[in-house]
């Protein structure tokens, strides 16, 4: 990239050339350090696979470093009102050079889809870098990275022949999150709309994932393949899975530049949400998050109508395939059943297996539930048999989570269950094994067959004992 730079500079003859040296000061040597020290980063996670806290702690001090060096976010622009940050201006700060880095990191599962996204967000940064009479060397920094990722493409399209890796992924995160905050009118530190217009792309996938993994109850450092490029690949091929992040990068792009060039803010929010609109409203990305949240929020607007004396009896009950087909309700509804019989506060089930591209979340649960001192909670783990033969191992794919309010009785129904959990779990092996018959069936045949009610034969006799 500096050698790009310097090119770009070399044939700009009117540009006063020692002036854009004397710029290359503290802030410069910072960020080509870190870009350095985030690059050893991810090639050593390529190499040996550093836990995810091990690799955000050390994200994080990197990210310390620049903001120590001077570029932090001081002032918030959003529709034209500037809200200074204060005490909060060095944390936010640290908290989206994270969220650069990550965003475009976990982008990368996908032949040229971070190096896609990468072009767009660094040549339209420059564009609006320009607008704002930046100083020339952050124009040039930009357009140097644009055209190098321009060039890396041609060999990281699919089928590629060269990856980024967390190296190259989490470097152009960092740059683009660097850029993006120097790319604010000039002599000034505040934070327009457009570089999160510019950004939403990778920035919705990485919320998307915090949400989904949050409001499932998974670490956040829990693998899925419910990635906008997993969805994307899955429904539009690699190939279409470009043009799709292509065309979204480029109206939210176009936005951000025309809202910076005729200086209207709100161009720039209406792009992005135009974007996040297409997404979630066709389903292609963010509909089961979505489904989540309103799930979320509507129990709590439920709560403040519910009168206190029927609290504890009635029930709130939502169900999410946030991936996959697989017939799943054969296995909750009986537990339904079983939770409403013998009274329970709640019962809650998660399904997780990213190499079958499936995952189910479902709760039932009362208004208000006991007090955490007054709860008996058991969690019985799921599990499935990957394999053949000595190469077969148990494999954890879920939970599931049942809460009764503590009394004699109530330890004895959970008890129940225990001993029932076995018939249970042979019927969780049983939905996963359909699920890799029904995909099975699907890949040789060559093309995706619509699920027509698959019937499972659910020991509902197993289950009713539990009562």
């Amino acid at each position: 990239m500096v050698i790009a730079m310097a090119v770009v500079i070399g044939f700009q003859n009117s540009w006063d050339i020692s002036s854009v040296l004397d710029e290359f000061n503290k802030p410069w040597s910072v960020l080509l350090g870190s870009a350095v020290a985030i690059l050893v980063l991810g090639l050593v996670d390529d190499k040996w696979t550093l836990r995810g806290r091990q690799k955000l702690l050390a994200q994080c001090v990197i990210a310390m470093v620049i903001v120590g060096s001077g570029t932090v976010l001081n002032v918030v622009g959003l529709m034209g009102i500037d809200v200074p940050l204060g005490i909060f201006a060095i944390p936010v700060s640290v908290l989206w050079l994270l969220l650069c880095i990550n965003a475009l990191n976990l982008l990368d599962g996908a032949d040229g889809m971070a190096t896609t996204v990468g072009i767009f967000v660094s040549g339209s940064l420059a564009i609006v870098s320009l607008l704002n009479g930046n100083a020339v060397l952050n124009v040039v920094a930009a357009f140097a990275l644009c055209g190098a990722l321009a060039g890396f493409l041609i060999y990281n399209r699919p089928p590629a022949s060269i990856f980024l890796g967390d190296a190259g992924s989490m470097m152009i995160g960092l740059l683009v999150g660097v850029l993006s905050m120097w790319c604010s009118h000039k002599e000034t530190t505040a934070f327009a709309a457009a570089p999160l217009a510019i950004l939403v792309l990778p920035l919705f996938d990485s919320l998307a994932a915090i949400v989904r993994r949050r409001l499932t109850g998974r670490s956040i450092y829990a693998t899925d393949r419910g990635h906008m490029h997993h969805l994307l690949n899955e429904k539009f091929g690699r190939a279409g899975t470009l043009w799709i992040v292509a065309v979204a990068c480029s109206v939210s792009s176009a936005a951000a530049i025309a809202s910076t060039w005729l200086h209207q803010p709100w161009i720039a929010p209406l792009g992005a949400i135009a974007v996040l609109a297409a997404m979630v409203g066709t389903r292609t990305f963010g509909y089961s998050e979505f489904r989540l949240i309103a799930g979320r929020a509507r129990h709590f607007a439920n709560s403040f109508m519910v009168r206190p004396q029927v609290c504890e009896t009635k029930k709130h009950e939502r169900a999410v395939k946030v991936q996959g087909d697989g017939p799943w309700q054969d296995v909750w509804e009986p537990l339904v059943d079983f939770a409403d019989r013998q009274g329970l506060a709640s019962v809650k089930i998660d399904v997780n297996m990213a190499w079958l591209h499936e995952s189910y979340h479902a709760t039932w649960r009362s208004i208000r539930l006991p007090e955490p001192a007054m709860q008996s909670l058991v969690r019985v783990p799921l599990f499935v048999t990957r394999g053949v033969g000595e190469d077969s191992e148990r494999v954890p794919i879920g939970r599931i989570e049942i809460i009764a309010t503590s009394s004699e009785d109530s330890l004895n129904r959970l008890g129940d269950f225990l001993e029932h959990a076995g018939e249970l779990q042979t019927q969780v092996e049983y939905v996963v094994k359909k699920i890799e018959d029904l995909q099975e069936s699907r890949s040789r045949k060559g093309k995706k067959v619509v699920d027509q009610g698959v019937s499972v034969p659910v020991d509902n006799d197993a289950l009713a004992k539990m009562s």
